[in-house]
């Protein structure tokens, strides 16, 4: 049988599951919204949205959700109208990414990556040999990449063929722990490299000794310490390392990529944070914290990156930020417990945040402002949320959800068929 990790199925079924209704479910809405392509009389659309893009060529939104669900939206001045795409493969579309103008990448629930080329949805490949879901695509006009559950990685450089990136390796930097009092002291990383693994510390300015001062658990990713260590100089540790849960090297699952000035950033699974600037060849890992317990690390499911600045969002909550192209992260405050699917910068820079249970706010100083669920009647969860040329923000979801951001208003349209 094959393994596939608690979280992602955690992941892939929350977002999935929330879509209880079909598709295309329809009730009556009032009229007042008419375009070439949309049925005469218009009707509120139960879509989940699972992801979208600006096509900037078509000047319409494009999304996608499950049962092959692919289809174009204009925002009018009191409605976002939906017009489906005829002929789609009948997939739970889990991922989408505009490559141009007229044209996208969706992946799916089942590892298969498509193409829309303006008209169609078309296949291209099979990206995973065990049906693991596609969950986040990025390009930057010279490279695409696609990253998923259980490892999935590849790459493309001619936006046709596409090479598996396996990542054995990682460099954990050169890091300093915070405390000397004896507990078990967990790097947040697992599987790690015993010849590579350089621990310094000292007992009463001497060398510490391993299996009398200290105990390396290499595999599980803690040193022991047995005794109180000197803290002039601090212990510090550095070591490369298979990503992924002990004894399972690789195994993780991958739901954010991101592309800047050649640098590749991931993140996912156990507080992942990795970064490329050769191509995948090598790794570092990012955000290392040494904590003397059992560590609970992020489970990152979104993230945006605008130059320098990154947001990354997860579970329960968690956010970060890095102003310098991911080297560096700092926490922000949680908005609540609830999961956050979705982040973006405005174009004044104020962070929007969408998630579970109808979540939608905004980030000013260091105060969440969250939407009324109640007055909205949000009733679903929320995840994508698409920048359009004139500023303003629709954020989409289940259930046909679509809420418009407009200079720090916040209100719902009607996602009409």
């Amino acid at each position: 049988m094959i393994f596939k990790s608690k979280f992602t199925q955690i992941f892939t079924s929350v977002i999935l599951g929330f879509g209880t209704t079909n598709a295309l479910a329809q009730e009556s809405a009032p009229d007042g919204a008419g375009a070439t392509g949309v049925v005469s009389t218009p009707s509120t659309t139960y879509v989940d949205v699972m992801d979208a893009d600006y096509l900037e060529g078509m000047e319409r939104i494009l999304v996608a959700g499950q049962h092959g669900t692919v289809g174009l939206v204009e925002l009018t001045d009191n409605a976002a109208l939906l017009t489906l795409v005829k002929d789609t493969p009948n997939v739970d579309f889990t991922s989408l990414h505009a490559i141009s103008s007229r044209e996208a990448l969706l992946g799916s629930s089942t590892g298969m990556l498509y193409k829309f080329d303006g008209e169609n949805v078309s296949e291209i490949a099979q990206l995973s040999e065990y049906e693991e879901p596609i969950l986040d695509i990025e390009s930057d006009g010279k490279s695409i990449w696609v990253v998923g559950g259980r490892g999935l990685i590849y790459r493309s450089t001619d936006m046709t063929n596409y090479e598996e990136v396996i990542i054995d390796e990682v460099t954990l930097p050169l890091t300093e722990f915070p405390g000397n009092f004896p507990a078990d002291w967990y790097l947040g990383v697992s599987n790690l490299d015993t010849e590579t693994l350089m621990f310094t510390a000292s007992v009463g300015g001497k060398p510490a000794v391993e299996e009398e001062d200290y105990i390396l658990y290499p595999d599980e990713g803690f040193i022991q310490f047995q005794k109180e260590l000197d803290m002039d100089p601090a212990p510090v540790v550095a070591s490369k390392f298979a990503p992924g849960p002990p004894f399972r090297k690789g195994d993780v699952s991958w739901n954010v990529v991101m592309l800047n000035e050649g640098r590749v950033t991931l993140a996912g699974e156990f507080g992942m944070i990795l970064q490329s600037d050769d191509g995948g060849e090598t790794w570092i890992r990012r955000d290392t914290e040494i904590v003397p317990r059992e560590p609970e690390p992020a489970y990152w499911m979104a993230g945006y990156q605008r130059g320098n600045e990154i947001w990354l969002t997860g579970a329960a909550g968690v956010n970060q930020k890095s102003l310098d192209n991911g080297e560096t992260w700092e926490d922000n405050p949680k908005p609540g417990r609830e999961g956050i699917f979705g982040v973006v910068l405005s174009q004044d820079g104020t962070p929007v945040i969408s998630g579970a249970v109808g979540l939608i706010g905004t980030l000013k100083g260091d105060e969440w402002t969250l939407a009324d669920r109640t007055e909205l009647k949000l009733l679903s969860w929320i995840k994508t949320p698409v920048e359009l040329p004139n500023g303003k923000l629709l954020v989409l979801g289940g259930r046909g959800t679509a809420i418009l951001v407009d200079n720090g208003s916040v209100s719902r349209v009607p996602l009409l068929r």
